[in-house]
């Protein structure tokens, strides 16, 4: 038996859960199951998006243009509205982007009414995110999501800095990969010249907790294909840092679901289709199929089936 983690779904807070979320979701939760069925120890987390510029324009929105009204019927909805105005002015008004960057910072530096803002939009989230995993049957031993990793960033940096791994260019902390020759000519960013940290960072700092924390065989990430460089950059790193880590890492990718015109799947007004919405149309024609099939049955039956 072997100990493997297996990174799969790790949806965005403050926004529903849409039509793309279903493959990792479900690629890694059979992952796990078949694992488990094969006496393995399978450990699965979902690493969701609770860090980031975005939170920035979403405080601004929460502070200056929230319906709490809305927000009690439909929190995602609600969330997803105001992000979507302040993003819009952020793109037109360089004043905006401005002070969403300034709220960012005082979240960051854990300002108590931006933390407070900041752990609501979690909150509400979670339901969501809960509600879908129940429908499908998909259950996490753990959801740690970006934030948990940020006290470890600095240190994680300077140690790259340190081991000689990584290095200063034109302001920012770069790991280049001169002795690879596929990842040459793309070195990975940790540290932005402004001092902010990226997904690199997050995601170097994630290896490390999984593989001292669990000691695992493999880990295991399922995303789509567009994150493949990413990952070989991620792995290549890892490995050089710490060289003396048994784990096999591995990116298990699927392409991406696209509509009738071979463009990523959206609906007319040009939205991503909302998984819940994809789940209530499957309930409800393969309800009209056991319907004409079995017209005897209880309707409360039917609805089970």
């Amino acid at each position: 038996p072997r100990t493997v983690v297996v990174d799969f779904s790790s949806p965005n807070v403050a926004k529903p859960m849409h039509v793309g979320h279903i493959r990792s979701t479900i690629l890694g939760d059979c992952l796990a199951r078949l694992l488990r069925l094969l006496g393995h120890r399978a450990i699965t987390d979902n690493h969701i998006g609770d860090w980031g510029t975005q939170f920035g324009k979403l405080i601004v929105g929460w502070k200056s243009d929230l319906d709490r009204a809305a927000l009690a019927r439909d929190p995602i909805g609600e969330m997803e509205r105001i992000y979507k105005k302040v993003n819009a002015a952020s793109e037109a008004d360089p004043a905006v982007l401005e002070l969403a960057r300034q709220e960012l910072v005082k979240l960051q530096a854990g300002d108590d009414v931006n933390l407070g803002i900041w752990r609501e939009m979690i909150a509400l989230s979670q339901v969501q995110f809960e509600t879908i995993y129940q429908r499908l049957g998909v259950k996490f031993d753990h959801t740690y999501g970006e934030s948990f990793y940020n006290p470890f960033l600095a240190d994680l940096v300077a140690e790259l800095l340190q081991k000689g791994i990584a290095r200063e260019s034109e302001g920012a902390i770069v790991v280049f990969f001169d002795d690879h020759q596929k990842l040459k000519s793309h070195p990975a960013l940790v540290r932005k010249s402004d001092g902010g940290f990226n997904y690199a960072t997050t995601d170097l700092a994630t290896l490390q907790y999984r593989v001292q924390t669990w000691n695992p065989h493999k880990i295991v990430y399922v995303t789509d294909g567009r994150q493949q460089l990413h990952f070989e950059q991620i792995f290549t790193a890892f490995c050089k840092w710490h060289p003396e880590a048994r784990a096999q890492l591995a990116h298990v990718w699927f392409g991406s679901i696209l509509g009738e015109d071979g463009r990523p799947f959206k609906t007319r007004s040009g939205e991503t289709v909302k998984l819940a919405d994809l789940l209530d149309e499957a309930e409800e024609r393969a309800l009209q199929v056991v319907s004409a099939k079995s017209p005897d049955l209880p309707e409360a039956e039917k609805k089970e089936i």
